[in-house]
């Protein structure tokens, strides 16, 4: 017996030599050699940072950031290793008492709470190579594989960097990757500046990083933070007292997710489209072309983070405050129920309609199954609403929204300081600073500029009467008010926003001159034909128009705006750095110190001056407002030397729109939104430094905004050459507000702004 004992002994454990030998030999499949495990190298998140090098985002394959053992805290390192693998400091790679133990209790006792015997080392290996199926061997052959793996690496690097590598790999849950990536995510601090507790905290993850993630599961992971602090209390890392201190805390994160939450998730992506440039033709040293989600690169921007902050809270809030006002304007109503084909075509486009038609469902059934209510979350701006409801409500909610954008861009250098670009990244990704929407009375200035070029005087008076231009269609553009007496001075038009003088400048100045210098300004890509142009019938995205704005402010130069102002490899090595490109003149210097001159006269008495009166703004700041057709758009810019600001305000459609100028106008609607940033900001910025005018120059411009036409006028107006015929103007039958709502011309050129 004892013989045959033996002999099955003997076969048994030439079996498993032979097993062992025929997974060490690749048999299984190729296992990595030293070479292989001395070249490891893990995928790094591009990291992005503003001008002061605080962290905003990051660009990945993989979310993580690999740091060296020198960077973890000590009490990290113990709590690691008192909780999964106590002998770790004392075997090569393989636990041979942690593996009898686990083979005597669960094979022989049943007993699955021993655990796995695997040791740190083990575990590593697993994580950087997987577990192949091998079927029904795929345990044995996977658990012999991570042994040999391990012996290896144990050889290759010292039990420091084995950690440093073991604590890069591991996941700790919302697809972040590695110590630093969690520590970022869950208290917003890299590893070095870890509490004992909240080291606690993630270790206590990597038993199951579902089920332990403090975020969702708050009162499961602070067990298993106390779990892990009496193994450090067990291993002598903590006194009794102290454990006990740290057990009776609280859970407490400082939840950091900037890939959802991140204070400028719409300049992010405008940053990744300028690095893809950037990195497009250069290779590092191998040869290989850089990888913005893979090579770790470290990426310096234009933001400023404290105006980004600011702006991004000031938006929020005024979005909030005029979404609330926009559902009581039009209460149970929708804004589009006199046009219904406007929804309908929304909703046929939908990716649910057109999921459904793809199944071959009719339109009847496809109806019937968007109308199934069900519970959901909205996004709103004054805050989330949880309903009962269907798609097709949730349609119509979003459809409601009002959205908008406002950009900060330093006109000197053209660094984009501050970028809002909708709502809310999550819900909303749309980017409205890069979208054209239709420029209303912004687009006088430019009018007046180029009038300004072909030597016109801006203290030639212009008739504010009303007139007709039969060679486009009858063409008669209205004022706000109604009035079309008297005679306006150039800055005096642009104060109060008067159309009919600014059409008479386009025509004296001629629509060549004004389209050319709209393309050498930037803001002719959606420029419309005839004079309504003169007054906003084109389009303009709120950052070209802000570098339109740059050229006022910076005394005629162009500027080209960017985001990106360094970047740098993993190690440190320059890879590129913005250098501004000689400028090129786009307009006299006198004509931007005249312009600078006229429109600080809008923010002082005309059309913005709530932001000196209401709002309290006390330096010096050139401004000009706008509202277009039905005020679905409304816009504000203001700037000075150093800093440019647009912002636009409005509805996914035209008919998304308020009806009165009361609430839906540029210094209404948008104004207040640079209005809230400034009380923040104001009291920081530096003393204004405006190009003081030459008496030349102030003599220009020295002429009152407004006069009385005299008989004297009128003799000239006979010599003089006009377009279009005078309309006489009778009193209205309807009030002058629903006049204005009449004809689709009207609703255009009647606005004030």
């Amino acid at each position: 017996m004892r013989k045959w004992f033996l002999r099955l002994s003997f076969l048994f454990l030439s079996l498993i030599l032979l097993f062992v030998g025929s997974v060490y030999i690749g048999f299984w499949g190729p296992i990595p050699d030293s070479a292989e495990l001395k070249a490891i190298q893990q995928s790094k998140s591009t990291l992005v940072f503003s001008q002061d090098k605080a962290l905003i985002g990051s660009f990945y394959a993989v979310n993580r950031d690999p740091i060296s053992f020198d960077q973890l805290p000590e009490h990290l390192v113990q709590a690691l290793v008192a909780t999964e693998d106590e002998r770790f400091y004392e075997h090569a790679g393989i636990d041979w008492m942690s593996l009898l133990r686990v083979l005597v209790k669960t094979l022989l006792m049943g007993d699955s709470s021993s655990g796995g015997g695997s040791t740190l080392t083990q575990q590593l290996a697993k994580n950087l190579f997987g577990r192949p199926d091998f079927g029904a061997l795929s345990m044995p052959v996977n658990k012999c594989r991570e042994m040999i793996i391990s012996k290896r690496l144990e050889s290759i690097y010292s039990k420091d960097e084995i950690l440093a590598l073991y604590l890069n790999t591991v996941s700790f849950s919302e697809n972040t990757y590695g110590i630093a990536a969690g520590s970022q995510r869950f208290f917003n601090c890299p590893p070095k500046d870890l509490r004992i507790e909240e080291a606690a905290v993630l270790i206590g993850l990597l038993k199951a990083n579902t089920t332990f993630n403090p975020r969702l599961h708050p009162e499961k992971s602070r067990l298993r933070r106390n779990v892990v602090l009496n193994q450090m209390l067990r291993n002598e890392h903590l006194k009794s007292e102290q454990c006990d201190s740290l057990q009776a805390l609280p859970l407490d994160l400082d939840y950091s997710n900037l890939d959802l939450e991140g204070p400028a998730p719409y300049y992010l992506k405008q940053v990744e489209l300028e690095l893809k440039q950037i990195l497009a033709g250069k290779v590092k040293e191998n040869g290989e072309a850089w990888d913005a989600q893979k090579d770790g690169l470290r990426v310096y921007t234009s933001l400023n983070a404290e105006q980004q902050l600011g702006l991004r809270d000031a938006f929020r809030a005024h979005l909030a405050n005029w979404q609330k006002k926009f559902d009581q304007h039009w209460s149970s109503t929708n804004p589009w129920s006199q046009k219904p084909a406007f929804f309908e075509k929304k909703l046929m486009a939908s990716p649910a309609w057109k999921s459904y038609a793809a199944k071959g469902l009719s339109d009847d059934e496809i109806r019937e199954k968007l109308s199934q209510k069900h519970k959901m979350e909205l996004f709103h701006p004054a805050g989330n609403i949880e309903k009962e409801g269907s798609a097709i409500d949730s349609l119509k909610h979003y459809l409601r929204l009002l959205r908008g954008a406002s950009v900060l861009v330093d006109p000197q250098s053209g660094a984009v300081q501050a970028w809002v670009a909708g709502p809310d990244y999550r819900y909303l990704p749309y980017d409205n600073v890069q979208a054209a929407h239709t420029m209303a009375s912004t687009v006088k200035p430019f009018v007046m500029a180029a009038a300004l070029e072909a030597g016109e005087d801006p203290c030639e008076y212009q008739s504010a009467e009303r007139r007709e231009y039969p060679g486009y269609d009858d063409w008669s553009p209205r004022n706000y008010d109604g009035e079309y007496e008297g005679m306006y001075s150039m800055q005096g038009a642009l104060k109060k926003s008067i159309n009919t003088v600014t059409v008479a400048w386009y025509f004296k100045t001629g629509a060549d001159k004004v389209r050319a210098l709209a393309h050498k300004m930037g803001i002719a890509d959606h420029w419309a034909d005839g004079p309504s142009v003169s007054l906003g019938a084109s389009a303009v995205s709120p950052i070209d128009l802000a570098r339109a704005y740059a050229i006022f402010a910076n005394g005629g130069m162009d500027v080209q705006p960017y985001f990106i102002e360094k970047v740098e490899t993993a190690s440190g090595e320059l890879l590129y750095h913005h250098e501004k490109k000689p400028a090129k003149r786009i307009l006299k210097e006198e004509t931007a110190q005249l312009m600078n001159a006229m429109l600080q006269g809008v923010s002082k008495s005309g059309t913005a001056r709530s932001l000196h009166s209401i709002y309290g703004a006390r330096k010096s700041w050139a401004a000009k407002t706008g509202t277009s057709q039905n005020y679905s758009d409304a816009w504000f810019v203001a700037y000075r030397p150093d800093l440019v600001s647009v912002t636009w305000m409005g509805g996914i459609n035209p008919l998304i729109r308020f009806r009165s100028g009361a609430l839906g106008s540029g210094s209404t609607m948008a104004l207040p939104v640079f209005a809230k940033l400034l009380s923040k900001m104001e009291s920081h910025l530096s003393a204004v430094n405006w190009s003081e005018l030459a008496e030349s120059q102030k003599q220009i411009l020295d002429c009152p905004d407004y006069k009385e036409e005299t008989l004297l006028d009128d003799l000239r107006s006979l010599f003089k050459k006009k377009e279009g015929k005078a309309v006489k103007e009778e009193e209205p039958e309807e009030p002058i507000k629903e006049e204005k709502e009449g004809s689709w011309w009207g609703k255009i050129f009647k606005k004030k702004d």
